[in-house]
């Protein structure tokens, strides 16, 4: 018989949503690794390809719809039916959601496609629109594979080092505000408030139960290395 932690893996890398359970200290280490190698795939930022099959067919069964439902011609000057307001409305909201990687999965092979494969995962990045580049802590502190907290006052979050390069994620938890902790033995982020965990790259791990989706991923905050110091795009404390 298969054990929860198995079904929960093979969903993840089959880009299912995967149930949630109460994982084992020793199975926590597996999703752990799960979940990097699922969020590390070259296509992990695009839709999956039955959820592109299904919008066609919702798009092509709406158009077969409007067709048959169509209104006798209107004088030019009566304002277009309400109905037709709102479904403009509705399918352009769509469109823009499902974004440049839907349209090309769709057939488009123009330079629209070619910005689409260069389009972020949907883990969202925090860019203050007036901030300084301010240093938390020397290279030579963040070896290979750490994990360490930071605070900026304005800002707070972790820092890792992943194949030599840095990267940094928000400190503050996405379910309710609450600030999260490091975990260094199990490297986890948790949150004291009602126990959400998440990975050192930012991904629900655990959320809150009766909640039955994961929680947003945690953001990341632009971050460089220079002159050996890693430093963090942030609000002056003093602004």
């Amino acid at each position: 018989m298969r054990q929860p932690v198995d079904r929960y893996v093979d969903r993840l890398l089959r880009r299912r949503r995967p149930k949630p359970f109460a994982p084992t200290e020793d199975e926590l280490s597996v999703l752990r690794a799960a979940i990097d190698l699922s969020a590390a795939a070259p296509d992990a930022g695009e839709p999956r390809t039955a959820f592109v099959e299904a919008l066609r067919e919702r798009l092509a069964e709406r158009a077969r719809t409007d067709q048959d439902a169509a209104e006798p011609p209107r004088p030019a000057w009566r304002a277009p039916a309400r109905r037709r307001i709102l479904a403009a409305g509705a399918l352009t909201a769509a469109g823009a959601a499902a974004g440049a990687s839907v349209d090309r999965m769709l057939g488009g092979g123009n330079a629209g496609s070619a910005a689409a494969s260069s389009q972020t995962p949907p883990q969202t990045e925090i860019t203050p629109t007036h901030g300084t580049w301010q240093t938390v802590l020397d290279s030579a502190d963040l070896p290979e594979g750490a994990v360490l907290q930071f605070d900026l006052g304005a800002v707070n979050g972790f820092l890792r080092r992943v194949s030599g390069r840095v990267q940094a994620v928000s400190g503050i938890c996405t379910h309710q505000g609450c600030r999260l902790a490091l975990d260094a033995t199990h490297e986890l982020l948790t949150c004291p408030c009602h126990g959400a965990t998440f990975t050192p790259a930012g991904l629900n791990l655990t959320h809150p139960r009766p909640m039955s989706r994961p929680l947003p991923a945690l953001p990341r905050l632009p971050v460089r290395e220079q002159d050996g110091r890693i430093q963090i795009y942030a609000p002056s404390t003093t602004a």
